[in-house]
Protein backbone atom coordinates (compact mmCIF):
# COMPACT_ATOMS: atom_id res chain seq x y z
CA UNK A 1 0.00 0.00 0.00
CA UNK A 2 1.34 3.43 -0.94
CA UNK A 3 -0.03 6.29 1.18
CA UNK A 4 -1.00 9.57 -0.39
CA UNK A 5 -1.03 13.02 1.20
CA UNK A 6 -3.21 13.75 4.20
CA UNK A 7 -5.79 16.30 3.09
CA UNK A 8 -6.80 18.91 5.66
CA UNK A 9 -10.40 20.06 5.40
CA UNK A 10 -12.51 22.59 7.27
CA UNK A 11 -15.65 21.26 8.94
CA UNK A 12 -18.70 23.06 7.55
CA UNK A 13 -20.41 22.74 10.95
CA UNK A 14 -17.77 24.15 13.32
CA UNK A 15 -14.80 25.24 11.13
CA UNK A 16 -12.51 22.75 12.89
CA UNK A 17 -9.74 21.21 10.79
CA UNK A 18 -10.15 17.55 9.85
CA UNK A 19 -7.38 15.29 8.56
CA UNK A 20 -8.35 12.94 5.73
CA UNK A 21 -5.82 10.20 4.90
CA UNK A 22 -5.53 9.11 1.26
CA UNK A 23 -3.80 6.28 -0.56
CA UNK A 24 -2.01 6.29 -3.91
CA UNK A 25 -2.43 2.55 -4.45
CA UNK A 26 -3.53 -0.54 -2.55
CA UNK A 27 -4.68 -4.13 -2.90
CA UNK A 28 -6.83 -6.76 -1.19
CA UNK A 29 -4.05 -9.35 -0.91
CA UNK A 30 -4.61 -11.40 2.28
CA UNK A 31 -7.86 -9.49 2.84
CA UNK A 32 -10.87 -10.95 4.63
CA UNK A 33 -14.10 -10.92 2.64
CA UNK A 34 -17.55 -11.06 4.27
CA UNK A 35 -20.98 -12.07 3.02
CA UNK A 36 -22.38 -8.57 3.61
CA UNK A 37 -19.80 -7.14 1.18
CA UNK A 38 -17.34 -5.74 3.69
CA UNK A 39 -13.63 -6.30 3.05
CA UNK A 40 -10.94 -6.08 5.75
CA UNK A 41 -7.65 -5.52 3.93
CA UNK A 42 -4.53 -4.14 5.58
CA UNK A 43 -3.20 -2.97 2.21
CA UNK A 44 -6.45 -1.22 1.27
CA UNK A 45 -7.53 0.97 4.21
CA UNK A 46 -11.14 2.10 4.38
CA UNK A 47 -11.82 5.45 2.72
CA UNK A 48 -15.14 6.52 4.31
CA UNK A 49 -17.29 9.25 2.78
CA UNK A 50 -19.37 10.11 5.85
CA UNK A 51 -17.28 10.82 8.95
CA UNK A 52 -17.62 12.36 12.38
CA UNK A 53 -15.86 15.67 13.01
CA UNK A 54 -13.31 15.27 15.85
CA UNK A 55 -14.13 18.77 17.09
CA UNK A 56 -17.93 19.06 17.13
CA UNK A 57 -18.86 15.36 16.69
CA UNK A 58 -21.15 16.27 13.79
CA UNK A 59 -21.47 14.04 10.73
CA UNK A 60 -20.07 15.47 7.49
CA UNK A 61 -19.45 14.20 3.97
CA UNK A 62 -15.69 14.53 4.01
CA UNK A 63 -15.16 15.20 0.29
CA UNK A 64 -17.69 18.05 0.44
CA UNK A 65 -15.73 19.94 3.11
CA UNK A 66 -13.50 22.81 1.93
CA UNK A 67 -9.89 21.81 1.42
CA UNK A 68 -7.39 23.86 3.42
CA UNK A 69 -4.19 22.12 2.41
CA UNK A 70 -2.20 18.88 2.37
CA UNK A 71 0.30 17.17 4.65
CA UNK A 72 2.85 15.19 2.65
CA UNK A 73 3.34 11.55 3.65
CA UNK A 74 6.45 10.62 5.65
CA UNK A 75 7.75 14.18 5.89
CA UNK A 76 4.61 15.36 7.68
CA UNK A 77 4.90 18.94 6.41
CA UNK A 78 3.36 21.44 6.51
CA UNK A 79 1.75 21.25 9.96
CA UNK A 80 -1.82 22.48 10.44
CA UNK A 81 -2.20 23.36 14.10
CA UNK A 82 -5.35 21.98 15.68
CA UNK A 83 -6.10 19.57 12.85
CA UNK A 84 -7.23 16.09 13.91
CA UNK A 85 -8.10 12.81 12.15
CA UNK A 86 -11.80 12.20 11.57
CA UNK A 87 -13.74 9.75 13.74
CA UNK A 88 -15.57 6.78 12.22
CA UNK A 89 -19.33 6.89 12.84
CA UNK A 90 -20.92 4.01 14.74
CA UNK A 91 -24.23 2.23 14.14
CA UNK A 92 -26.26 4.78 16.08
CA UNK A 93 -24.70 7.66 14.13
CA UNK A 94 -25.79 6.08 10.85
CA UNK A 95 -29.27 5.33 12.16
CA UNK A 96 -29.65 8.90 13.41
CA UNK A 97 -28.64 10.20 9.99
CA UNK A 98 -31.21 7.95 8.29
CA UNK A 99 -33.97 9.03 10.66
CA UNK A 100 -33.64 12.60 9.40
CA UNK A 101 -35.22 11.41 6.14
CA UNK A 102 -33.10 13.71 3.98
CA UNK A 103 -30.91 11.14 2.24
CA UNK A 104 -31.62 10.11 -1.34
CA UNK A 105 -29.89 8.13 -4.07
CA UNK A 106 -26.29 7.07 -3.58
CA UNK A 107 -26.02 8.75 -0.18
CA UNK A 108 -28.91 6.73 1.22
CA UNK A 109 -27.44 3.53 -0.23
CA UNK A 110 -24.06 4.37 1.30
CA UNK A 111 -25.42 5.09 4.80
CA UNK A 112 -27.70 2.04 4.84
CA UNK A 113 -24.80 -0.18 3.78
CA UNK A 114 -22.51 1.31 6.43
CA UNK A 115 -25.20 0.91 9.10
CA UNK A 116 -25.48 -2.74 8.11
CA UNK A 117 -21.72 -3.26 8.31
CA UNK A 118 -21.41 -1.39 11.59
CA UNK A 119 -24.16 -3.46 13.21
CA UNK A 120 -22.62 -6.67 11.91
CA UNK A 121 -19.18 -5.83 13.30
CA UNK A 122 -20.18 -7.15 16.73
CA UNK A 123 -21.16 -10.45 15.07
CA UNK A 124 -18.22 -10.41 12.69
CA UNK A 125 -15.44 -10.44 15.25
CA UNK A 126 -17.11 -11.76 18.43
CA UNK A 127 -16.66 -15.53 18.77
CA UNK A 128 -19.15 -15.79 21.65
CA UNK A 129 -22.91 -16.19 21.17
CA UNK A 130 -24.02 -13.73 18.51
CA UNK A 131 -26.79 -11.17 19.01
CA UNK A 132 -29.86 -11.16 16.79
CA UNK A 133 -30.50 -8.14 14.60
CA UNK A 134 -32.09 -5.32 16.56
CA UNK A 135 -35.48 -3.93 15.43
CA UNK A 136 -33.73 -0.88 13.98
CA UNK A 137 -31.23 -3.03 12.10
CA UNK A 138 -34.10 -5.07 10.66
CA UNK A 139 -35.88 -1.87 9.64
CA UNK A 140 -32.71 -0.64 7.93
CA UNK A 141 -32.19 -3.90 6.03
CA UNK A 142 -35.78 -3.97 4.82
CA UNK A 143 -35.52 -0.37 3.60
CA UNK A 144 -32.13 -1.09 2.00
CA UNK A 145 -33.57 -4.12 0.19
CA UNK A 146 -36.30 -1.98 -1.36
CA UNK A 147 -33.87 0.50 -2.95
CA UNK A 148 -31.55 -2.11 -4.47
CA UNK A 149 -31.93 -3.14 -8.10
CA UNK A 150 -32.51 -6.88 -8.72
CA UNK A 151 -31.47 -6.46 -12.37
CA UNK A 152 -27.96 -5.54 -11.18
CA UNK A 153 -25.93 -8.66 -10.35
CA UNK A 154 -24.05 -7.06 -7.44
CA UNK A 155 -27.29 -5.78 -5.95
CA UNK A 156 -28.95 -9.17 -6.39
CA UNK A 157 -26.24 -10.91 -4.36
CA UNK A 158 -26.56 -8.23 -1.69
CA UNK A 159 -30.35 -8.66 -1.68
CA UNK A 160 -29.90 -12.40 -1.19
CA UNK A 161 -27.63 -11.80 1.79
CA UNK A 162 -30.16 -9.37 3.27
CA UNK A 163 -32.91 -11.99 2.94
CA UNK A 164 -30.68 -14.61 4.54
CA UNK A 165 -29.81 -12.38 7.50
CA UNK A 166 -33.51 -11.60 7.91
CA UNK A 167 -34.22 -15.33 8.07
CA UNK A 168 -35.89 -15.65 4.67
CA UNK A 169 -33.70 -18.52 3.51
CA UNK A 170 -35.89 -19.60 0.61
CA UNK A 171 -36.05 -16.03 -0.70
CA UNK A 172 -32.26 -15.77 -0.50
CA UNK A 173 -31.81 -18.94 -2.56
CA UNK A 174 -34.40 -17.86 -5.12
CA UNK A 175 -32.50 -14.64 -5.79
CA UNK A 176 -29.37 -16.63 -6.61
CA UNK A 177 -30.93 -19.06 -9.11
CA UNK A 178 -30.05 -16.98 -12.17
CA UNK A 179 -26.44 -17.18 -13.48
CA UNK A 180 -23.93 -14.67 -12.11
CA UNK A 181 -20.56 -13.42 -13.43
CA UNK A 182 -17.47 -15.26 -12.23
CA UNK A 183 -16.42 -12.68 -9.65
CA UNK A 184 -19.74 -13.13 -7.83
CA UNK A 185 -19.93 -16.91 -8.02
CA UNK A 186 -17.98 -17.55 -4.79
CA UNK A 187 -19.92 -15.15 -2.51
CA UNK A 188 -23.19 -16.36 -4.05
CA UNK A 189 -22.21 -19.98 -3.40
CA UNK A 190 -21.38 -19.25 0.25
CA UNK A 191 -24.61 -17.30 0.80
CA UNK A 192 -26.63 -20.05 -0.89
CA UNK A 193 -25.08 -22.76 1.29
CA UNK A 194 -25.57 -20.75 4.50
CA UNK A 195 -29.22 -20.21 3.55
CA UNK A 196 -29.64 -23.91 2.85
CA UNK A 197 -28.33 -24.65 6.36
CA UNK A 198 -30.58 -22.01 7.93
CA UNK A 199 -27.74 -19.79 9.17
CA UNK A 200 -28.52 -16.09 9.43
CA UNK A 201 -25.39 -14.37 10.69
CA UNK A 202 -22.74 -12.60 8.61
CA UNK A 203 -19.93 -14.97 7.68
CA UNK A 204 -16.43 -14.92 6.21
CA UNK A 205 -16.05 -15.94 2.57
CA UNK A 206 -13.04 -18.26 2.64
Amino acid sequence: MQPGPTIVRECSLCSGLIQQDTIMSGNTFCGVFWTDGKIDALMLPDQPRLVKCPHCQGLVWIDEQDKVGEIEPIIGLPVYEGSKPYIMPDLQDYLDELEKGTLIGEKEIYVRLRAWWSGNDKRRYDTSEKEDLSPKEIQNLKAFYEILDPSDDNDRVMMAEIQRELGNYEGAQDLLKKPLPDHLSRPASVIRELARRGERFVAEIK
